[in-house]
């Protein structure tokens, strides 16, 4: 059975304890388009479903049913133009990537050092083609040590 955008949609406004006005005022995005993507008229467009990604912290394959994994996770081998997302914020783990969100953020309690912000403010700097630069240079590093 194939997955509509509104029943996905729908869903994470239910399992989220959210609603329509509380996304529109979060992300800047108009209530009545919401309304139209609730009721199926519509489909987000680029910008307005990367937003959608980042607010529900899920990858765009899940908001338009082509996969049921809500996760925004990406190995290092699948380093594209649709990792970068537009906030800025990732999480590098061993061999993955998690994209974070700038609305649902849940903060860990760990303090970055001088030198880490630096690398932090560098790359919010940079373009989406220096950001995949700057991550496959990192992930170029981590193999190098592991090895």
């Amino acid at each position: 059975m194939e997955r509509l955008f509104k029943d996905i949609f729908r869903q994470l406004l239910h399992d989220n304890s959210t609603n329509a006005y509380k996304v529109s005022k979060d992300t800047g995005i108009s209530e009545a388009l919401i309304s139209y993507w609730k009721n199926g008229k519509q489909l987000p467009k680029y910008d307005s479903l990367n937003l959608l990604c980042d607010y529900f912290n899920v990858s765009a394959d899940y908001l338009l049913g082509r996969t049921d994994e809500q996760t925004n996770t990406h190995s290092t081998n699948n380093i594209n133009s649709n990792f970068v997302q537009s906030n800025g914020s990732v999480t590098l783990g061993s061999g993955s990537i998690s994209v974070g969100s700038t609305f649902n953020n849940s903060c860990n309690n760990t303090s970055l050092s001088e030198e880490e912000t630096e690398i932090l403010d560098l790359y919010r700097s940079l373009n989406i083609r220096g950001k995949r630069k700057f991550l496959n240079m990192i992930f170029d590093i981590e193999k190098e040590n592991a090895n």
